[in-house]
């Protein structure tokens, strides 16, 4: 059944904001996008701590973390599974780069309908290609979920051309960084791979606890060359959990090897 929309802004229910919204005109803000599971928000804690580490990054206005979570909890009651996603940002205020005026955030909370396609993905795995495009290099912004997404809207509307379910991006020095919207990791050689996120890419919460949880996961910066003859592969991120690679670049891959990932504690 479809979760009828809904969206909170500012713990009121509302489906619009000011169009003097730094977020519409600056991208300035950040956001987190999380599992409902049952009526629960899967790794709450985790999605509001991100949340305030990334507005404190941002240098954002501050917000109130508690009624957040209220918002949160609230709008995913009685929801079996489906996706709550959060946006803050730094509010309305003048004309120009400058925030000045700008002293009170705006929290955006809305859900939606979880992938149908999702399941399936996670049992039997999927195809993933190699992006045509490059991201850029910035270390000021590298690993944070920011709402300058034009980026990941140009591979998608790359990737919604193309057969592939998902395309592998590097940055424009050739390192591999991650896919469209999901973290990336690899088996090679008997050792876990994954890159390092320090100068482009989303470090995703999933992803943080697969490192965490399977220590042995070696970071680094891998070009494409280094990723021939590899044995298995998986993306991941907070909504998809694991999903295998069962093809990369037309190489068929085993789905198996990746059963061994923990994701959770």
């Amino acid at each position: 059944m479809a979760i009828m929309a809904l969206s909170l802004v500012d713990g009121q229910k509302a489906d619009s904001i000011s169009i003097y919204d730094r977020g519409l005109a600056y991208g300035d803000g950040c956001f987190t996008t999380a599992l409902i599971i049952d009526g629960e928000v899967a790794m709450l804690a985790q999605h509001l701590n991100r949340l305030v580490v990334q507005s404190q990054q941002l240098g954002l206005p501050k917000f109130d973390i508690n009624a957040l979570k209220v918002s949160m909890s609230e709008i995913s009651a009685g929801i079996n599974i489906g996706i709550v996603k959060v946006i803050i940002t730094c509010g309305s205020g003048g004309r120009g780069y400058s925030r000045h005026g700008a002293e009170q955030a705006k929290v955006i909370v809305s859900v939606y309908d979880y992938p149908k396609i999702y399941p399936q993905w996670q049992k039997h795995g999927i195809s993933l290609g190699i992006s045509e495009q490059k991201l850029g290099i910035n270390p000021m912004l590298a690993g944070l979920k920011h709402l300058n997404r034009l980026e990941q809207v140009m591979l998608r509307a790359e990737l919604d051309k193309r057969p592939e379910d998902d395309l592998l991006v590097c940055d424009i020095n050739g390192s591999v960084i991650e896919c469209c919207s999901a973290n990336v990791f690899w088996l090679k050689a008997g050792e876990w791979q994954t890159p390092i996120l320090n100068t482009a890419g989303v470090a995703g919460l999933m992803r943080a606890n697969i490192l965490l949880n399977n220590v042995e996961i070696q970071q680094g910066h891998y070009s494409l060359a280094q990723l021939d003859n590899i044995d298995a592969m998986f993306i991941t991120n907070a909504i998809l959990g694991i999903v295998p690679v069962k093809i990369f670049n037309g190489q068929p891959l085993d789905i198996s090897r990746v059963k061994s990932i923990k994701a959770h504690a």
